[in-house]
């Protein structure tokens, strides 16, 4: 370590602190300067490694980028002539706009470098922007055109700052700097992240493809303390809502930044040490590097079935498409300031079993879906079985056994469900799944049943509520 620093070229702009990785509790500064030797010191017990240190680098946001300087193409040009500046009064903040088009290759550097760390208001990752045909026609247009149609054909970026300074005295010759400080890239993540792609696959060879080709870079700043943190919020969704043409943004992918979607996340890393992935593939790079194991992540979809299993909504947690959970009157519905993470927590471990047990059966002759064990509950019916599970959830659980006491509900569940389904059989109300018919030849009356209609059926949510799971 020492013969490190001693490689370091300007020590003097450093200065020098302790980091201790340790659970301390009531220390005194005093005392631990008296350890160091004088050294200031900071602490990063275990709730603060986590969520500084270990989620950042999983997520792929460990590089914050405090200042990005952009250099610019002034070759026959001015600056004041290569920029656009316009106040625009909102609701929320007056915005300065910067308009200015700058080197493509700049930004496929800066996406290649800074990645998920500089896309933390887009509705997608990094990783999420590979899955879109656009990117094909957006690569073709920096590789085959020779001039300059990049700028013309394109929609360009729209990057939020908190600081924007232009110069174009910076002693080399036709050249500029911009700055930015606290970049957010809000749109056109797609057009930089195609960049970066072109940029990787050829930056240990020529990166002549780039040349003489500029990207309109739209830099919103607004002015400092004049927007609090939900108004910059609110603001970054409109923007983004009204200026992503090139690719449409889901519903799912909207909801991505809800301020409840974010506190969901950090709960559930905080304290279970899982991680909800409210933007698809945003940890993907955690899963690539082996930092930690798929069955880590809870998927949003899943979460949001969850969530209607709690609220009573059982058959539409199976039937509903993903597309209309995310709709704005459905999720606020369904993820309200009265839902329990913990209990959401409780829902995913049941059904988590569920699959397990499910899995056992799959090559058990005869017994597919454990029919003989637990009728058609496994197979058509977990979020039934979830629902009733969940009914025993209280916050009095410790962290620690919410595994171990989802089980044990589950399995309590379990063995009721042959007397539950065998119930519903019976009832006149269902007898569009359940009914009687009779075999012309023989004669002979047999049920003939519809469990997988049932478990999405409008009779459901009633049936689970007048049962008597509990002894």
């Amino acid at each position: 370590m020492l013969n490190e620093f001693k490689k370091i070229p300007d020590p003097a702009r450093y200065k020098w602190q302790v980091i201790f990785l340790a659970n301390l509790r009531d220390t005194k500064p005093s005392e631990l300067r008296r350890l160091t030797g004088g050294f200031s010191t900071t602490i990063f017990d275990f709730d603060r490694t986590y969520e500084e240190l270990v989620f950042p680098v999983v997520s792929g946001t460990f590089f914050n980028v405090a200042d990005l300087f952009i250099k610019l193409n002034l070759t026959n040009k001015e600056l004041s002539q290569s920029r656009i500046n316009y106040p625009v009064t909102t609701q929320q903040a007056t915005c300065e706009i910067t308009i200015i088009f700058v080197p493509t290759v700049e930004i496929a550097s800066v996406l290649h470098k800074y990645k998920n760390s500089i896309l933390k208001f887009n509705p997608r990752n990094y990783l999420d922007l590979k899955t879109n045909p656009v990117n094909r026609e957006i690569a073709s247009t920096i590789i085959e055109k020779k001039s300059n149609e990049f700028a013309l054909f394109n929609n360009g970026i729209t990057i939020l700052s908190d600081e924007t300074n232009l110069n174009e005295k910076i002693g080399q010759k036709a050249k500029g700097q911009l700055h930015i400080k606290n970049p957010q890239i809000i749109n056109g993540g797609q057009t930089a992240f195609t960049l970066c792609r072109v940029f990787e696959e050829r930056r240990d060879q020529s990166l002549e493809v780039f040349e003489n080709k500029e990207v309109m870079l739209k830099v919103i700043t607004p002015p400092p303390g004049q927007a609090d943190d939900d108004g910059k919020l609110q603001l970054i969704e409109a923007i983004s809502k009204a200026t992503n043409q090139q690719t449409a943004v889901s519903e799912a992918d909207r909801r991505s930044n809800d301020k409840i979607q974010i506190q969901l996340q950090k709960n559930l890393f905080s304290v279970f040490g899982y991680f909800y992935e409210r933007k698809r593939g945003e940890f993907l790079d955690g899963l690539q590097l082996n930092y930690i194991n798929k069955n880590r992540i809870i998927d949003r979809e899943l979460a949001m079935r969850i969530c209607s299993t709690l609220k009573g909504q059982v058959s539409q947690a199976r039937r509903q498409g993903a597309k209309k959970f995310f709709t704005k009157a459905a999720f606020d519905k369904l993820l309200d300031k009265n839902m329990q993470f913990k209990a959401i927590f409780f829902g995913f471990k049941c059904l988590e079993y569920l699959y397990e047990l499910d899995h056992s059966f799959s090559s058990s002759v005869g017994n597919k879906f454990g029919t003989a064990n637990y009728g058609q509950g496994l197979r058509y019916g977990k979020y039934a079985i979830v629902y009733a599970a969940c009914k025993a959830h209280t916050d009095r659980i410790h962290t620690v056994n919410y595994e171990e006491k989802a089980k044990e509900e589950t399995d309590k569940i379990l063995a009721k469900w042959l007397s539950f389904e065998s119930r519903v059989t019976k009832l006149k109300h269902n007898s569009a799944y359940f009914y009687e018919i009779k075999d012309d030849t023989t004669g002979q009356k047999f049920l003939e049943v519809n469990f997988d209609g049932y478990y999405k059926g409008s009779t459901l949510d009633r049936d689970l509520q007048s049962f008597k799971f509990s002894n």
